[in-house]
């Protein structure tokens, strides 16, 4: 919630500006040629008396117009001084206002009830501009509210709220006018003023409707080319991962797939921009590109649980050393209902909740007899004491058929891990191994 206070001038006092500009000079200028021959003199008289009623009729118009205000914004509306409780969805059109009203940062706006809430400013004159300031922040403040209002409906509803969007374009206009003053003959002014009372008001309206409609098609046009490029995307990815070769998985979670995932914009699930259609537009780039060539991104082997929404790249532990007669086996350890305990380092009270998941491999020999000694590292037992402690935790382990681990050797390496895991009491029945990124040929 904020509070901008500001003065500012009203549209009343329309009056006095008419009597001022128009009917008192005309009245000075009838009676001076009527009373001319009969009194010659009239104009010692007429012409103070005009003057004097044209300073009355403009210190009215400054008294009159005069106003001050103070409006408090919040997620639902705003609440002015001087024209009460305005909701956003009250809100019919903020409309630009034209040469002839008023300069900008002026706004008016229309309610639904036909009501208008008008605030004018004089941006060339120096004692205004804190207040013209203190308006413009409040406008700035009013776009922002508009534009989460829209947001929150287009998740709503599924699609962009016109009307939302046409307050947020409407203001968007409103702040970068910058009018140009120029001469032109009273007659061309009356001409266009009547074109514009005329066809303006129908024209302005069909073409706001024409935008809005075209933006909307837009939107839905990027989103409707991601799911293309997506489906097609994964279709390239699947077709090239064959070159990477069988892998063979054991885990105790049945929903669970191993997929090479191409190395194109991280993690599937996460979106970093929300706004509808236009979170897309660098999406579809990345997608085309690597749909053209797909060798030209890297590739990393990972657990995908969609209907978790869990991914996670299985890597090689931080601690191993590369050896000719070795290849890494791969684990990963996911749970998604509980979270490691906090270390309490320097006073830390952050009470984010993390599921747990980390990866890490151990080495498993080429050749020879499988020694249960490569079960006896730090890496291997960090995910048996997991799973000792912490029930529903998911186990992941998996090998390249392509680094040298054919399905038999794996065999023999799940049934050590199955031993040891009985060994420490971890129930091993919802265990099962399955072979992945296998060719039809085979």
């Amino acid at each position: 919630m904020k509070e901008f206070t500001f003065k500012y001038q009203n549209s009343k006092g329309g009056l006095y500006v008419l009597l001022s500009f128009f009917i008192i000079p005309l009245v000075v200028i009838l009676l001076s040629i009527t009373l001319m021959n009969d009194v010659p003199w009239n104009f010692w008289i007429t012409i103070p008396l005009g003057i004097g009623a044209v300073i009355y009729c403009m210190m009215r118009f400054i008294k009159i117009s005069s106003d001050f205000d103070i409006i408090t914004t919040d997620e639902d509306g705003f609440t002015s001084k001087s024209y009460g409780r305005v909701r956003y969805e009250d809100i019919s059109s903020i409309p630009l206002l034209n040469i002839l009203q008023a300069p900008p940062p002026s706004m008016k706006i229309k309610l639904k009830n036909r009501k208008k809430l008008i605030w004018q400013f004089n941006p060339q004159n120096r004692k205004s501009a804190e207040d013209v300031a203190a308006f413009i922040e409040f406008r700035n403040e009013l776009i922002k509210n508009l534009e989460l209002k829209a947001q929150e409906l287009s998740k709503v509803n599924g699609e962009i709220d016109g009307l939302s969007h046409n307050l947020v374009v409407q203001l968007q206009r409103s702040k970068r006018r910058d009018y140009r003053y120029f001469v032109i003959p009273l007659s061309g002014l009356a001409g266009i003023l009547i074109f514009v009372r005329t066809c303006g008001t129908d024209f302005i309206e069909n073409k706001r409707k024409t935008e809005a409609r075209e933006f909307t098609n837009a939107m839905f046009q990027m989103e409707s080319d991601y799911e293309k490029n997506r489906q097609q995307a994964e279709k390239v990815a699947t077709d090239y991962s064959l070159k990477f070769g069988p892998v063979s998985l054991f885990t105790n979670d049945p929903q669970a797939v191993i997929e090479f995932a191409p190395e194109i914009g991280g993690d599937p699930y996460a979106s970093k921009i929300n706004i509808f259609g236009i979170r897309r537009v660098e999406d579809n780039k990345i997608l085309e590109e690597y749909i053209k060539h797909p060798d030209s991104v890297a590739y990393q082997m990972a657990i995908i649980n969609k209907p978790m929404k869990f991914f996670s790249v299985m890597s090689k532990s931080i601690f191993r050393e590369d050896r000719a007669n070795t290849v890494p086996v791969y684990l990963t350890i996911y749970n998604p209902h509980e979270s490691l305990p906090q270390s309490g380092f320097r006073g830390s009270k952050d009470t984010l909740f993390r599921p747990i998941e980390f990866n890490t491999s151990i080495d498993l020999p080429l050749k020879g007899e499988i020694n249960k000694d490569i079960l006896n590292t730090m890496d291997y037992a960090s995910t048996r004491s997991v799973l000792q402690k912490y029930k529903r935790t998911f186990f992941y382990i998996a090998a390249k058929e392509q680094d040298g681990i054919s399905a038999e050797r794996f065999q023999q390496l799940k049934e050590m891990v199955i031993a040891d895991f009985q060994k420490y009491g971890i129930p091993t029945d919802q265990f099962q191994e399955r072979r992945f990124n296998v060719s039809d040929s085979h």
